[in-house]
C-alpha cells in the first residue's frame, strides 16, 4: 500500500509544479475564501464523475483515479465558477457554471482534451475570462487554497509565488545554472556552468577557460538566455534572456575575480592568487537577467 501511495504521489508531481508556475506568473498570493473577492482552491481529487447537461444533451465527466482539481469562484454578485481537472492518464476537463438571475446554474463552456498541460493552460485563460472578467475581478483579487492532500513544499512555494522572488531564490540556493546561446555558425548550444550571483548587484558572475569549465566563444557572447532549475531537483523555475558583458582587465576585473575565486571550492592558495592566474587564462562574463 505504501508503495502504491508513493507511486500516486510521483505521478501528479509535475502538474502540481506547473499548477504553482501557474500561480505566481499570475501574482496569486495564499489566502483563505472571505479574504478576497475570489478563491482559487487546488485539490487532489481521489476521482471525479459527474453528469453535465448541456441544454437537452448530458454529457459525463469521468476520471476514474487521482487527479487534480482547480475551482476558481466568485460568489458575488451571482455565483461563477470554473472547474479544471487534469490527469496524465485521462481526458482532461475545463468546465465554467454561472447563476442566472432565475438561480438556476448554466454551464457556460466546456473543453476537453488528453493533453492536461494544454487544458491548465486554458484554464487559467479561460476561467479568468468566464468567471474575473464576467465579474468585474482580476486575478489580482483572487487567492488560493492548497488542499492539505497536496504535499505543497517549499519548492512549490517558491513557484507559487512571483517570478522574480522564485529567481532569487534559485539563485541563491543553486550551485549551477544551463546557459543556451546560438553560436556563429548558427548552432544552438547548451550548457551547465558554475557561478557566483551578486544579490546586491543583482548580477551573475562566470568564469570561462579554467580547467573544468570553458564555455566557447565566451569572449564574443553578448547576449544567451539563462535556464534555471531548483537545486536537488529535476524542475525548472524559468528560462531569461539575458545580457552579457566581458569584463576588461582592470580594477573591476581583480575585485570580481577576487569574489569569484572565494566562492570555488577546491582551489588552493589565495583568492587574490587565483584571480592573477586567471587573468591569463580566463574571461569573465557578467549576466544581467532581462526580467
Amino acid at each position: 500500500m505504501a508503495l502504491r501511495q508513493k507511486r500516486e504521489t510521483d505521478r501528479l508531481d509535475p502538474m502540481v509544479e506547473e499548477v504553482a508556475r501557474a500561480l505566481g506568473a499570475r501574482g496569486l498570493t495564499a489566502g483563505a475564501a472571505g479574504d478576497t473577492k475570489a478563491v482559487l482552491r487546488v485539490v487532489r481529487e481521489p476521482m471525479v464523475r459527474r453528469v453535465v447537461q448541456v441544454y437537452w444533451t448530458p454529457f459525463q465527466v469521468d476520471i476514474p483515479d487521482e487527479c487534480i482539481g482547480l475551482h476558481l469562484e466568485v460568489a458575488e454578485p451571482r455565483v461563477h465558477w470554473a472547474e479544471c481537472y487534469i490527469s496524465p492518464d485521462h481526458t482532461n476537463w475545463f468546465l465554467s457554471f454561472y447563476e442566472r438571475p432565475d438561480g438556476d446554474v448554466q454551464l457556460a463552456y466546456y473543453e476537453q482534451d488528453d493533453d492536461w498541460q494544454r487544458v491548465l493552460r486554458r484554464f487559467f485563460d479561460l476561467a479568468g475570462w468566464y468567471v474575473l472578467t464576467a465579474t468585474g475581478t482580476t486575478w489580482k483579487d483572487a487567492v488560493y487554497e492548497v488542499d492539505p492532500a497536496i504535499e505543497w513544499s517549499e519548492h512549490e512555494e517558491a513557484l507559487g509565488s512571483d517570478l522574480t522572488s522564485a529567481v532569487s531564490e534559485s539563485l541563491k540556493k543553486s550551485t549551477i545554472i544551463w546557459l543556451k546561446w546560438t553560436d556563429q555558425t548558427g548552432v544552438e548550444r547548451t550548457m551547465p556552468v558554475w557561478f557566483v550571483y551578486d544579490a546586491k548587484a543583482d548580477r551573475i558572475f562566470v568564469l570561462s577557460g579554467e580547467r573544468q569549465q570553458t564555455i566557447p566563444g565566451a569572449e564574443r557572447l553578448r547576449e544567451l538566455t539563462v535556464v534555471l532549475r531548483w537545486k536537488g531537483k529535476n524542475a525548472q523555475v524559468a528560462e531569461i534572456p539575458a545580457s552579457v558583458r566581458v569584463i576588461e582587465h582592470g580594477p573591476e576585473w581583480d575585485e570580481i575575480a577576487e569574489k569569484v575565486a572565494e566562492k570555488r571550492l577546491n582551489i588552493p592558495g589565495l583568492p587574490e592568487d587565483t584571480a592573477k592566474r586567471w587573468r591569463d587564462e580566463c574571461v569573465l562574463l557578467e549576466l544581467s537577467l532581462r526580467t
